[in-house]
């Protein structure tokens, strides 16, 4: 008889629950992730190698949409020999996860080792199939080199296959040449 009062107690509780998850998705907005992690590590991993390294504090995924948002990110790639070959951070990132183009906004700080160059950017938007890396058109792009180079302008774009980079106005700084 003990048993029993609790036993109704929860079966009569249970009876009020509903697994129908299908109808909850459909109220859901789109802006609901399908997907939601906090304090997380992505890592690519290739021919037993990590290549590439995204540590955030808080990654969602929406697959409708193709778009995974990373907010408080900071972020690595990885040279054939495993020494750090570029590696950055940035309020926001937002992967399209079909082209792996990606659009980086808040304080962002990317660093090429080899070049010895450090971008430094509110917006930056990232085209993979083209590697391309570009600033909005009126937006300011600073670029540091260990040299001593420091060029700021709006309308930046690197091309990464070429090595090359340019600014579209506004561009003021200094450029060291042939320090190396």
């Amino acid at each position: 008889m003990k048993f029993l009062l609790p036993a109704l107690l929860l079966l009569s509780l249970a009876s009020g629950c509903s697994l129908e998850y299908q109808e909850m998705a459909e109220t859901l907005g789109e802006e609901t992730p399908e997907l939601r992690m906090e304090s997380v590590s992505v890592v690519s991993v290739e021919e037993d190698r990590e290549r590439f390294r995204i540590d955030a504090d808080v990654l969602a995924e929406f697959s409708a949409d193709y778009r995974r948002e990373i907010s408080g990110a900071r972020f690595a790639e990885y040279a054939e020999d495993g020494t750090v070959s570029a590696e950055g951070e940035a309020d926001r990132i937002s992967f399209d996860t079909r082209t792996d183009d990606a659009v980086l906004e808040g304080s962002i700080r990317f660093r090429s080792v080899s070049d010895k160059t450090t971008v430094e950017a509110d917006f930056l938007e990232w085209v993979d199939s083209q590697r391309r890396l570009r600033g909005s058109p009126t937006g300011e792009v600073a670029l540091l080199r260990e040299d001593g180079t420091r060029i700021r302008g709006a309308g930046f774009e690197a091309d990464f296959p070429t090595r090359t980079f340019s600014f579209s106005a506004g561009v003021s700084g200094v450029y060291i040449i042939g320090t190396e």
